[in-house]
């Protein structure tokens, strides 16, 4: 079924070349390096457009971090760094490795596999000269990484906040290789951190206990008030500090110069950067180009600041300067926007500059299914909600066939789907969708991942996301399974960054 796995894609990445393109008088040392880079690129998939059965199965049984969009910085091809946009490629180096978490900057990237080897790469972590993924520090209790513009965040399981170099430039780590940040005022009795984001030179971290805690990376990580501390003054940097409030959080989204905080009672909260009205104060004005007291989003919700009582936010997410909300309201699900919008990451089919009022995006809201299970119709939301600097990327809550069997019969039963993805906002590298530059102004349905080929593209099956599966480690193509459960349970995952876009296979523990 998957004879052609090893068909090359070198029409599909220019860089590469074809054999006639080739010089006659080329080494053999280079041509054996050229086939070893096909050869890889060729392990990505079938070049076939693949059926909704087949994308899981393949996405199943192939770890490994699958990037699409740009490679100007070596993101997604190390090994030929600013060779070509609207690259598909699988990270060479990282082959066979479940991946527990990824993150992209603009010009380094790092990923944690199952076993916690840190792994970055990137122009602005190695230099511009070919390069695979370097381990950098190996800790089983590492659970997720974030990046910034100079610094890769881990969070791990025992609360810990580390923070590494991700660039080779000067920055605040000086000579210290690995930075473990302290809270200000300490964590709790049973108090853990439970989730982070990151901006571009800043971070939140929430806890179990409600609290929400900020830190500046660099000396420009509150210039625009966005640590939620009231004021814009320079802080010390690398220190974690709790935002005073009465309120209890759950989670935080944080954009290049902003930051969004979800209340347990589903208000949205924010604080930093406004000049495209990514905190929703409505009409720009130049007295709200900067909000720094956290406060609520005073156009959120039709009433102003009060939050109507059938409706509350279950999900928020920021990109640059983009802001989103998932809201319940009765029995509606609806997704929100506002902020930048001029790529098309508002995602209602128009560009607009600014947009300080959000508005819901159509074809992610107000939208059930039928469930014949149920034999009735169910609302129809998001699993999740990844935003890129400006484009992102939503995984629907549709109902799967796929159900959970240890034992591997309903694995390789047919047919099988898995969950829809949709894309929206800038292409302009491919990072929605390989072979096209225009922007997505609304949501569409991409190819799958997977397929190597770029012709009849308005006549494609879209990309299915792999829910949760038991799967033999055995098939786990170029992995370790010595290292591995027989059985391990293994779910699809997004990722973004600036002009990119990745997926990976994760083990659920």
């Amino acid at each position: 079924m998957y004879s052609e796995h090893r068909q090359t894609i070198a029409s599909f990445l220019p860089f590469l070349g074809s054999p006639a393109s080739e010089p006659s008088a080329s080494s053999k040392p280079e041509q054996d390096a050229r086939d070893k880079i096909r050869k890889l690129r060729a392990q990505m998939v079938p070049k076939s457009e693949l059926t909704a059965a087949e994308q899981l199965k393949w996405a199943w049984t192939h770890p490994g971090l699958y990037v699409i969009g740009s490679n100007e910085f070596g993101l997604a091809d190390p090994q030929h760094p600013g060779s070509v946009s609207g690259i598909k490629c699988a990270v060479p180096g990282l082959e066979g490795k479940l991946i527990r978490s990824a993150a992209f900057s603009k010009t380094h990237a790092a990923a944690v596999d199952s076993s916690g080897a840190l792994f970055q790469w990137g122009t602005g972590f190695a230099g511009n000269a070919p390069h695979t993924p370097t381990c950098t520090l190996k800790d089983a209790s590492i659970c997720e990484v974030a990046a910034t513009d100079d610094f890769v965040v881990l969070r791990d399981s025992k609360s810990r906040i580390r923070v590494l170099s991700g660039s080779n430039a000067p920055n605040q780590l000086g000579s210290n290789t690995d930075v473990t940040l302290s809270f200000e005022p300490r964590l709790g009795w049973r108090e853990s951190v439970v989730s982070m984001s990151a901006g571009r030179s800043h971070i939140a971290v929430t806890t179990n206990s409600g609290h929400v805690y900020t830190a500046a990376l660099d000396k420009d990580g509150n210039s625009r008030g966005q640590l939620g501390h009231g004021s814009s003054t320079v802080v010390q940097p690398l220190q974690l500090h709790r935002i005073q409030s009465d309120l209890r959080f759950t989670s935080t989204a944080c954009g290049d110069e902003h930051t969004l905080l979800l209340t347990n009672d589903g208000d949205v909260l924010g604080c930093g950067a406004n000049d495209f009205g990514q905190l929703a104060t409505g009409a720009y004005s130049s007295g709200k180009a900067t909000m720094r007291e956290l406060a609520p989003l005073p156009r959120l919700w039709k009433n102003g600041f009060l939050r109507p009582q059938d409706a509350y936010a279950v999900g928020i997410a920021a990109g640059a300067a983009t802001s989103y909300a998932q809201i319940v309201q009765g029995e509606a699900r609806r997704v929100l926007a506002w902020g930048r919008g001029i790529d098309g990451q508002l995602g209602t089919g128009t560009l607009t500059h600014m947009q300080g009022v959000p508005v819901v995006i159509p074809e992610l809201s107000d939208r059930e299914e039928f469930d014949e299970a149920l034999q009735a119709r169910r609302p129809l939301g998001l699993r999740s909600l990844i935003t890129g600097a400006n484009h992102a990327l939503a995984v629907c809550d549709n109902r799967s066939n796929v159900v959970l069997d240890k034992s591997g019969a309903s694995a390789n039963a047919s047919p099988l789907f898995g969950h829809d993805v949709v894309v929206w906002g800038s292409n302009a590298f491919g990072q929605c969708e390989p072979g096209r530059r225009h922007r997505f102004a609304e949501p569409a349905h991409p190819p799958p991942l997977f397929t190597s080929t770029l012709g009849n593209l308005d006549n494609k099956l879209p990309l299915q996301a792999a829910p949760s599966q038991w799967i033999e480690s055995a098939q786990l193509r170029d992995a370790d399974s010595s290292s591995l459960p027989k059985k391990v349970l293994v779910e699809q995952m997004f990722v973004a960054g600036p002009d990119v876009t990745a997926a990976f296979l994760r083990s659920c523990k």
